[in-house]
């Protein structure tokens, strides 16, 4: 970072030596700590979210209550979003995220207490989504902060690419597993089996925080109160460094772009094919997913990280647009596997990106205002681009539509055509995103941005 940010950051005093962070190949003990605690979490977060899902759905049939849940599950965080970022960054982040897996401990043996009792119902996981919702605006934040104060920044992009697998290997085990369990033991056995994963995954990362100083556990610092906000402090540093807020607006338009057609993949191959064959589509595409993962936690010294970023979104955004072409099964199953394989190691990409150049005691303020930006601005593209894909270009491009005779002929016409025509839109966008990116001096944002300083390997 340039030298006139904010002067106190310094990760060099943290003593790693107990957890082998020297080791020039592995990534050392309390990132293996970290990652594993937080895996182990999620396997049980994952599961939970399957069960009640299938649950609220059997016991109320409504599609409304089952969305309703979902989106109380996000809502809520963009609220405090702003100001979790200020406390993670204040106090020390093991007890943040030890004041938030105590509290959403608490939470779910409610719930199962609930269960036991057999009064649960919907309006009570309206009630648990909500601060579950909250709890995680203080806890991801917290999460993210301390990865980059374990490692040197050459460790990051494998360390995104390790975390980046886990995710890929949940989405596509978890709804196997859930449903498994769902028949064999119920809901009170996968609340039983998420409060023990989120228990041992605690412990795990409480170990590895033990090998964090003061700085990196999110020490105060002496700054005057006005200067602490979140809004303060993110505006601050994206007006010091401009080319991180390009990639701010390239991350918010990409983001948009991507969780739209992530949402109408479903009903686009469902309007052709059956559960199964959409099952076989996203599988195939976690797939894709998780060797894009594994491919980054491979490159141990890729350093042009905005030019990875930049060659994997031109690939997704081609296959955003075959996709949207294309009615064939085979067609989907090869987008989805390279649409995936590309987006995980772009993602993986920016993630390490992000940690390179951002203070670390200042991730958990900044980190929090982008969260609220590109959760409003992937809600509010998502909303926007389903209304008009249900409202104009499904009936433009049914038999005797306004686009039958025109786009019709090029895509086809009939069911699930109009969100096609959404999906051609999207990847032509994307590329266009792509491609003015790398016209401007964003591709050498890993040269003009200095790197923050990181724990090194001495």
């Amino acid at each position: 970072m340039s030298t006139h940010w904010p002067p106190g950051y310094n990760c060099n005093n943290i003593n790693m030596d107990s957890g082998n962070i020297n080791n020039p190949v592995g990534l050392g003990r309390p990132f293996y700590f970290l990652w594993c605690g937080e895996t182990v979490s999620l396997i049980g977060t994952a599961l939970m979210e399957f069960a009640l899902g299938v649950w609220v759905y059997q016991q109320s049939g409504s599609v409304l209550d089952f969305s309703g849940v979902v989106v109380a599950a996000v809502v809520p965080a963009l609220f405090v979003m702003p100001f979790a970022g200020g406390i993670v960054d204040r106090f020390d982040r093991r007890y943040v995220m030890v004041a938030a897996d105590i509290t959403t401990a608490i939470l779910t043996l409610g719930l199962a207490w609930l269960l036991w009792r057999n009064s649960l119902e919907i309006k009570h996981l309206y009630g648990f989504n909500v601060l579950a919702s909250l709890i995680g605006a203080f806890r991801m934040p917290a999460y993210n902060a301390s990865v980059s104060a374990l490692l040197p920044k050459e460790k990051l992009t494998r360390a995104n690419g390790l975390m980046g697998i886990s995710s890929n290997l949940l989405s596509m085990f978890a709804p196997l597993m859930a449903g498994g369990l769902m028949a064999a033991v119920g809901l009170p056995g996968i609340v039983s089996i998420d409060l023990f994963a989120f228990c041992l995954g605690s412990l795990l990362i409480l170990r590895a925080f033990f090998y964090l100083d003061q700085e990196g556990r999110g020490a105060k610092h002496e700054e005057s109160s006005s200067d602490n906000s979140s809004l303060l402090i993110t505006s601050k540093y994206f007006r010091q460094e401009p080319a991180m807020l390009g990639l701010l607006f390239y991350v918010l338009l990409q983001d948009g772009l991507l969780t739209l057609v992530s949402t109408m993949i479903m009903p686009m191959i469902l309007s052709r094919y059956s559960e199964e064959e959409l099952g076989i589509v996203l599988t195939i595409g976690s797939i894709g997913g998780l060797l894009g993962s594994v491919f980054l936690a491979t490159r141990s010294n890729f350093t042009r990280l905005m030019v990875g970023i930049l060659a994997a979104d031109v690939v997704l955004a081609i296959s955003i647009m075959i996709a949207g072409v294309s009615t064939s099964f085979i067609v989907y199953c090869t987008c989805a596997f390279f649409a995936l394989f590309a987006s995980g190691f772009s993602e993986g990409c920016s993630h390490s990106l992000w940690m390179r150049k951002i203070p670390n005691q200042y991730q958990g303020r900044i980190f929090s205002m982008m969260g609220v930006l590109i959760l409003s601005t992937t809600a509010s593209v998502t909303l926007v681009g389903g209304i008009v894909a249900e409202k104009f270009f499904e009936p433009a491009l049914m038999e005797g539509g306004a686009l039958s005779m025109t786009m019709g002929s090029w895509i086809g016409t009939g069911k699930g055509r109009g969100l096609g025509l959404l999906f051609i839109i999207c990847g032509f966008l994307g590329f266009v995103v792509t491609f003015s990116a790398f016209a401007t001096k964003l591709r050498r944002l890993d040269l003009i941005v200095p790197d923050v300083a990181l724990p090194s390997e001495d």
